[in-house]
């Protein structure tokens, strides 16, 4: 329950469905344009809510200070 109450799991998952949906419609789609900047944007999005869940994951210097 505390992962959901994380905002960098939040917005990291949020990134990470949104930047499927965009590779995903890059295949389906006929524009050659549609189809470069969903796939560029997809990757940017994917790589940055990838890295807001690791960092979810990663322990922080002042969340060991306020457990004690």
């Amino acid at each position: 329950m505390n992962k959901i109450l994380d905002l960098r799991f939040v917005i990291g998952l949020f990134f990470s469905v949104v930047a499927l949906l965009l590779i995903g419609y890059s295949f389906t789609t006929d524009s050659v344009a549609a189809k470069n900047i969903n796939r560029w944007c997809g990757i940017t999005f994917i790589i940055f809510g990838v890295s807001m869940i690791i960092l979810s994951f990663v322990k922080d210097a002042d969340d060991e200070l306020l457990e004690e």
